[in-house]
């Protein structure tokens, strides 16, 4: 082969990485996934999953595509995956059980998709979910634990409680109200693993698309999702709860939609 050609092929394979690379935009996927997976929750900002966006476009590049690469996409999909397997386990101790090997790629894609939504993409809202149903689900013992104490001299003489039962028709969403605080310390004490928690929250609203998907595969457990540790991973998803600004948030959000509930006094 004469050196133009050499020198034809080298361009050609070059030109068809460059508009693999344009079309995945996978190292800009991976600079943003990476900057989510290691920085602070955000409660104000709403999230986009990354990983879905790289699906998405991994799935419109076929054979058939003009600058198909097989090794350069399968390089794609495994640093992209890589990337996300490994940060959500040291974030959360949360992993699929199988690799990429193991699998179909569009199949761990779509694993690693739900992985990726439902425990870093929702996670305030899971949380939210969870103490909300846990709130709800346990109310009567939840009353029947402070309702004496909203009689005692320093609730009963409180501003905000005089003020409260003059509001809301019933007492049982005084001591709700008055007593979210501990009530969410009761709702956390209450269990301490990792399994039951996200067994929970999918069971909030177990027909949605990826909350099915993450009861497949929390069913699936140990080939499916797999923890490090199932006290581990409980005390992790629940460590933002220790920013006092995500407490007050969560705790807020309850109020809120709790409030809904509720009869109030006509004026």
């Amino acid at each position: 082969m004469a050196y133009k050609d050499y020198k034809d092929e080298y361009y050609d394979i070059s030109q068809k990485i460059l508009e693999l690379s344009d079309a995945l935009s996978e190292e800009i996927i991976l600079t943003n996934i990476e900057d989510q997976l290691t920085g602070e929750m955000d409660i104000f900002v709403d999230k986009m999953n990354y990983l879905t966006l790289f699906r998405t476009k991994y799935t419109e590049i076929t054979s058939e595509t003009t600058f198909y690469d097989k090794a350069y996409v399968r390089d794609a999909l495994t640093k992209v995956t890589t990337l996300v397997g490994d940060l959500m386990k040291a974030r959360y101790g949360i992993s699929l059980g199988n690799d990429l090997d193991f699998y179909f790629p569009d199949d761990y894609l779509k694993d690693m998709e739900t992985l990726y939504e439902f425990f870093f993409i929702r996670h305030f809202d899971n949380l939210k979910d969870y103490f909300f149903t846990e709130l709800i689900q346990n109310k009567v013992s939840i009353i029947k634990r402070y309702e004496s104490a909203l009689q005692n001299d320093t609730h009963s003489k409180d501003v905000f409680v005089i003020n409260s039962k003059k509001k809301f028709k019933n007492t049982d969403d005084v001591v709700i109200i008055h007593f979210i605080d501990e009530i969410m310390d009761d709702i956390m004490a209450s269990i301490e693993s990792a399994y039951v928690l996200f067994d929970s929250i999918i069971s909030t609203d177990p027909f949605e698309e990826f909350n099915a998907k993450a009861g497949e595969l929390l069913l699936d457990y140990g080939k499916g999702f797999s923890f490090e540790g199932d006290r581990k991973c409980y005390e992790l998803y629940m460590l933002p709860l220790k920013e006092r600004n995500i407490r007050i948030e969560l705790r807020n959000s309850l109020l809120m939609k709790y409030l809904e509930t509720v009869e109030v006094e006509d004026e």
